[in-house]
């Protein structure tokens, strides 16, 4: 222990009175003292009883009981004041935490108080150590471990301050203090004192790079007796010049091939570089003349090693190994990382390129640029832009751009976002009276989309042999559940899974393993309760879930019951759960499960574990470009965090009757456009079409098209669909009329929580333009306007459920006519999306498009209360979408489908849906 005489005694501070009645004491913990402004009391209970009290003060402020700290009122009328004339040695334990106890090691107690020092000693047998019932440090007998004996003949280092250490020469006996000189540090391993961690000792005066880390540097100041040591470190990408004595960034004299040849190393002349181009690729070497020679270059390009001259020594960052990947090896512009015709540069700092402005036409950052959205009531792309007279996302004119959304609609004053044409004669389907060109009337052409003039029909089901699934077996639906262009009519296995249909547990789901969990009958991919016996399938709330195990209990409001919830307890309506380890993501601290908790995990959906990110955009490598896996990139994807959804598809529609028990007409469905338009055909029923996607936070817009001139009915859609009994309508009216009840002209948002579900009563409900008690809300309504038949009309819908609002946006042309406002309503926590019709006919919804949208929209944002956009704020944030100027729809396919068709109907008293899979002449 001969060290110990270069090791400074620990200065002792001020005394603390102790009380020994402790009958004052609610309890352990800090208390006010009655006795005195400013004054507290540590009260600590003894293992005999009682409490032992230490009384103290703050030294002219009030003690606050509430936050147990010293604050910063003065006691009585004294005005604002310092806190003490001295500032103390240890104030610097206080600059993070002002206002608070704190220990600053193991015998001393700091009091901050508006940043400086109020320091105390704990007697023999106390140590400072922290307590939530004391609001902070305190002292406290035989506690912490670490700052007690608990083995003999041993050094510690002191846990609050590693420049102190302490010596036990028993078990338990009293440890005696030592403090390190300035700039060093206790080393428990050695028992002694060493410079701070990496740093050499000082050998000779001056300024040098610690050549563990060329980041950091140290000055040495010689003094009668050693060294005054001092630390420094370089910011950024810096590294210490130990030549020009500055931080510098050596990425600025890192070479890099720029075209082929021998050039020598900037950072040291003993070394030099082999460029050349090899499959396309330029390739780097690094060669190093043999020991005493050094690169001379004799022209660019060339060289050879001659004798080392002085300035082999004298070079930048001489002692310095550079970090790998600190510079690029090679010119990351040669991997073309910009957007097409955005000009790259080379930069010295991570990621060592920066990319141009995008195009004209585009936005973004260079890298990732895309078109600007054409405003409602025009299409286009990259801003070139055009009228769309009916709203279908084509334009009425050509226009220059490449992409199909640039040509000309071929249907200009109807709307068919799918612009089939089935003849290629340049006119679409649509408005074709002939689509196929075989001189017979789409109306009664029994193959309306494929050329046949003989009109051949052998099995008489009104379809022609030449597109009849089933030619010699009648079905006039052509239901084709596996898309084998074998009718399910003639198929003796409808979903292709190996099973004949007569032997298959679910035969309109393809499952290979016919795994049947409860026994009863059906195969666990087609049983709304797969782990409980129910083969009649009964579910009469029609939420996919049936009745024997459906408790129609949801604690989170997200429509998915408790039962089967894999977050009961958080709202996450999609269910989602990358990982499959039967925990939802929204509750899942590590959803991909690669290791990497969520807070800081730069692809939350992709597991990860190493995180590289190399473009240092706080982006994984492994999601830069397809964020959620699902194999469709994000420039593609309408939902870039849900792996289920990349594409607005409603071709798998769940017919929903609101009035089941109504002799009326069902309605009629027929699809287009693989899902993005959908038209019901006939005056029916209040029903839903609901398609399968789950969504929460969502942006769902589309056209209306309502051909009919003889009504003056029902359309509209639902969002957040959760059962038959459980959704948010939007209805608009044409003209008022009384019928069962009043119903108004213009638009209506209702919240349905029908006590009953689909009825009588839910229908007069959805009839009224007020609210229904038990069935019904009215959240809002706009009079202004009803629909006028064969005019394009454009609906927006913002939906952000996590803050309970809603807003509604309708367009004639490029005329905004209705604006909701912000609508506040949170019973609902998402669900599904689908259409809406009521004793309308001839209705068209045309160029539907529904998103995942995390951030609020601007308008939204700027009407909340200022409570919900502070949740906004640290949450999801603003959207950089425009509502006034959203793209329309369209979703960017690289190819068209071939021609085909593919129907199917279910007959008598059902509603019934057809889908039309046409050619495009795009």
């Amino acid at each position: 222990m001969a060290f110990l005489s270069a090791i400074l005694p620990m200065v002792m501070g001020l005394t603390i009175v102790m009380a020994t009645d402790g009958s004052e004491c609610p309890g352990e913990g800090r208390f006010p003292d009655p006795n005195t402004c400013g004054g507290f009391m540590d009260c600590i209970a003894k293992k005999a009883g009682g409490f032992s009290v230490t009384r103290d003060h703050c030294n002219g402020f009030v003690y606050n009981a509430t936050s147990m700290t010293c604050s910063t009122t003065p006691c009585g009328s004294r005005r604002e004041r310092s806190v003490t004339n001295d500032f103390h040695p240890l104030s610097h334990v206080c600059e993070s935490q002002p206002n608070r106890f704190l220990c600053a090691n193991c015998k001393t107690l700091v009091h901050c108080v508006k940043g400086q020092a109020l320091v105390r000693q704990c007697i023999e047998d106390f140590y400072c150590t922290d307590k939530i019932g004391f609001g902070g440090a305190v002292c406290y007998p035989d506690e912490p471990d670490e700052c007690m004996c608990l083995r003999p003949n041993e050094f510690r280092v002191d846990p609050y301050d590693p420049q102190r250490f302490f010596s036990c020469e028993n078990i338990g006996s009293q440890p005696e203090s030592y403090k390190c000189p300035e700039g060093k540090e206790f080393d428990e391993s050695s028992a002694q004192c060493v410079n701070q961690v990496g740093f050499p000792e000082c050998v000779k005066s001056g300024t040098f790079a610690n050549t563990q880390n060329c980041g950091e540097y140290y000055s040495c100041i010689p003094l009668r007796h050693g060294w005054l040591q001092k630390f420094f470190m370089c910011s950024g990408n810096h590294l210490f010049n130990e030549r020009s004595k500055s931080c510098e960034d050596p990425c600025t004299l890192k070479f890099v091939c720029q075209q082929e040849g021998r050039f020598p190393d900037p950072l040291n002349t003993q070394h030099y570089f082999e460029c050349f181009m090899e499959f396309g690729q330029m390739v780097q070497l690094r060669y190093q003349c043999p020991h005493g020679y050094m690169w001379g270059e004799e022209s660019f390009g060339t060289g050879k090693c001659v004798e080392a001259t002085e300035e082999y020594a004298d070079y930048p960052f001489a002692h310095c190994d550079i970090p790998d990947g600190h510079c690029p090896e090679t010119d990351p512009c040669l991997q073309n990382p910009c957007f097409s015709g955005v000009t790259c540069t080379f930069t010295s700092t991570a990621p060592f390129y920066t990319c141009g402005s995008c195009p004209a036409g585009y936005t973004g950052d260079g890298e990732t640029c895309v078109g600007l959205q054409c405003p409602v009531g025009f299409a286009g792309v990259g801003g070139d832009c055009a009228p769309d007279s009916d709203l279908d996302g084509y334009p009425d004119t050509e226009l220059g751009c490449s992409s199909k959304y640039c040509r000309k609609d071929n249907c200009i004053n109807r709307p068919n976002s799918g612009q089939e044409d089935a003849d290629g004669d340049g006119l679409g389907d649509a408005c074709d009276s002939d689509a196929d060109g075989d001189g017979f009337n789409s109306d009664s052409d029994n193959c309306p989309l494929i050329a046949n003039p003989k009109q051949r029909d052998g099995d008489s089901d009104g379809r022609s042999d030449l597109c009849d699934n089933c030619p010699t077996v009648s079905n006039p639906s052509q239901r084709d559940v596996d898309g084998d262009q074998v009718g399910d009519a003639c198929d003796d296995d409808l979903d292709d899974d190996g099973s004949v249909n007569t032997a298959d547990n679910c035969p309109t789901v393809a499952n290979s393993n016919q795994a049947d969990a409860d026994g009863d009958g059906l195969g666990d991919v087609c049983d709304n309760c797969p782990l409980h016996p129910n083969p009649g399938q009964e579910d009469g709330d029609q939420d996919l879930l049936g009745d024997a195990c459906d408790s129609n209990s949801d604690s989170d409001g997200d429509g998915v019951d408790n039962n089967v919830d894999n977050c009961p307890s958080v709202a996450n309506s999609n269910q989602l759960d990358v990982d499959g380890d039967g925990t939802g993501d929204a509750c899942d601290a590590d959803s991909d499960n690669d290791g990497v908790d969520d807070t800081t995990d730069n692809c939350l959906m992709i597991p990860n574990p190493g995180q590289t990110d190399s473009n240092g955009d706080g982006l994984g490598d492994a999601c830069t470009t397809d964020f959620d896996g699902d194999k469709i990139n994000d420039v593609d994807d309408n939902c870039i965090k849900n792996p289920n959804v990349h594409a607005t598809d409603f071709r798998q529609l769940q017919m929903v009757a609101l009035d089941p028990q109504s002799a009326s007409t069902p309605p009629v469905w027929v699809v287009y456009d693989d899902g993005a338009e959908i038209h019901q055909t006939v005056n029916s029923d209040p029903a839903l079409a609901i398609g399968d996607h789950v969504m929460i936070d969502v942006d769902f817009d589309g056209t209306f098209f309502i051909e009919d001139t003889s009504d003056d009915d029902f359309v509209g859609f639902v969002f957040g669909y959760q059962s038959n009994a459980r959704f948010y309508v939007v209805a608009w009216k044409k003209g008022p009329q009384n019928w069962f009840n009043q119903a108004e002209r213009g638009v209506t948002l209702k919240l349905v929580d029908s006590a009953t579900g689909p009825g009588t009563a839910l229908r007069d409900a959805l009839w009224l333009t007020g609210s229904t008690p038990n069935q019904a809300t009215l959240l809002w309504h706009d009079g202004s306007i009803g629909w006028t038949p064969n005019v394009a009309y454009r609906w927006q819908l913002h939906h952000r459920p996590n803050i309970g609002t809603i807003r509604f946006y309708l367009y004639q042309g490029t005329n905004l006519v209705m604006d909701s406002g912000n609508i506040y309503d949170d019973t609902l926590q998402g669900g599904r999306l689908g259409l809406y019709c009521f004793s309308q006919e001839e209705i068209i919804w045309s160029n539907v498009k529904y998103t995942c949208e995390d951030g609020v929209p601007q308008a939204m944002f700027d009407d909340l209360p200022q409570t919900l956009k502070d949740q906004v704020l640290n949450t999801s944030g603003i959207s950089t979408k425009s509502t006034l100027g959203g793209l329309l729809g369209q979703d960017f396919d690289p190819q068209d489908p071939d021609f085909e068709t593919n129907r199917s109907v279910f007959q008598g008293d059902q509603p019934s849906i057809r889908w039309v899979k046409g050619k495009s002449n795009q």
